[in-house]
């Protein structure tokens, strides 16, 4: 077999074709060499440890000479071999994320508090999605150990406290808005859910209905300021008016529908979360209800729609962007034998927007 040589190659492979009019199937030799730290040392004549400093961005470099190799690096097309750099440095690199629903602009938001200061530690950030489960939190708790990743962050755990604390893993794991936990950073979450139910009960409001969330330690504080301010102003507590909700926005034509089919409709909702709100609006108005004139609604997180939907929505300003920063830095100090230290995050706020109307 007649072969040609391709000079052009992707990728430096070097291969054979069959000339034409061969009939025979051309074997294909891919033989791929990779950039290495030594090729671009051989390239920038320097010694390999200073490549490997230069893109470290190590101060021990002179900003000429790394930019000169950074700049090589990208000319040649090196890409770092992440399972090498670990078994040398002992280190991944990677801060692994553990998050319920990566649909939910929730986490989007605590997702790109985590990047932005990873970046400032030159880390990487790594997520895994559970669904809600705890048997896929487990798993990604033990893929992340596995994978040696400078440290977890969980948010809103749904596993027990007892597997938290008998978890004996290498790796520090901070947890988001789960203050049952050891090595967390949240907020008060009973205040901006009070604060939603004083002004509800302000404006004239005495059948209220709530939307509670999934099952567990999270929805606690905001059933517990939903009793408190209806006992504070001496209104009856009906649990004809609490609702479940299961925290995906499909679940939200039913919790809708039990709120119309109560026999005396409440007046006002405080749904669990924005989405929650945002769908059982979008329910309500197909029913034929407007919001506020037929009935009122508060949320909770103050996701960014929130400012556009038809009314704005009266919401809880929650900052997830603030707990993903400080998630790292917590991490940071961990990491470095640093006495860990809760952080001081912002109280929740609440969002006086239109989607109340007073009744008095």
């Amino acid at each position: 077999m007649v072969t040609r040589r391709l000079d052009r190659r992707p990728n430096n492979a070097c291969y054979s074709v069959p000339s034409p009019g061969d009939n025979r199937v051309a074997q294909l030799n891919w033989e791929t060499k990779r950039t290495t730290i030594k090729d671009i040392a051989a390239a920038a004549k320097v010694d390999p440890s200073t490549v490997t400093r230069a893109l470290q961005n190590s101060p021990r470099v002179r900003e000429a000479t790394r930019e000169r190799i950074q700049t090589l690096a990208r000319e040649m097309g090196y890409v770092p071999n992440m399972a090498a750099r670990t078994l040398v440095t002992k280190r991944s690199g990677i801060i692994g994320l553990v998050i319920p629903d990566m649909t939910n602009p929730f986490f989007a938001e605590l997702a790109r508090g985590i990047e932005t200061e990873a970046q400032k530690h030159s880390l990487r950030v790594l997520t895994r999605n559970t669904e809600g489960l705890e048997a896929a939190e487990r798993d990604a708790i033990s893929f992340f150990t596995e994978l040696k990743v400078e440290g977890l962050v969980v948010a809103m755990a749904r596993c027990p406290r007892e597997y938290y604390e008998d978890l004996a893993s290498p790796v520090p794991l901070v947890h988001v808005n789960r203050d049952d936990l050891p090595h967390h950073v949240s907020c008060d979450r009973y205040s901006g859910s009070r604060e939603i139910m004083e002004h509800l009960i302000h404006a004239g409001h005495r059948r209220i209905a709530l939307i509670t969330g999934p099952a567990g330690p999270a929805q606690e504080p905001k059933r517990a300021a939903y009793v408190d301010a209806l006992d504070a102003h001496d209104i009856p507590y009906d649990p004809e008016l609490v609702f479940s909700f299961n925290g995906g926005l499909p679940d939200t034509e039913r919790v809708a529908n039990e709120i119309l089919a109560v026999q005396t409709r409440p007046t006002a909702v405080f749904a669990w979360n924005d989405l929650c709100a945002l769908g059982v609006i979008r329910h309500f108005t197909l029913g034929g209800l407007r919001v506020p004139d037929d009935i009122s609604i508060a949320g909770h997180d103050d996701l960014a729609i929130t400012r556009y939907m038809d009314p704005p929505l009266t919401t809880v300003h929650w900052p997830m962007y603030e707990l993903g920063q400080h998630s790292v830095r917590y991490l940071y100090r961990l990491n470095h034998g640093q006495p860990a230290v809760t952080p001081d995050i912002p109280e929740p706020q609440v969002r006086m927007r239109d989607s109340i109307r007073r009744l008095k």
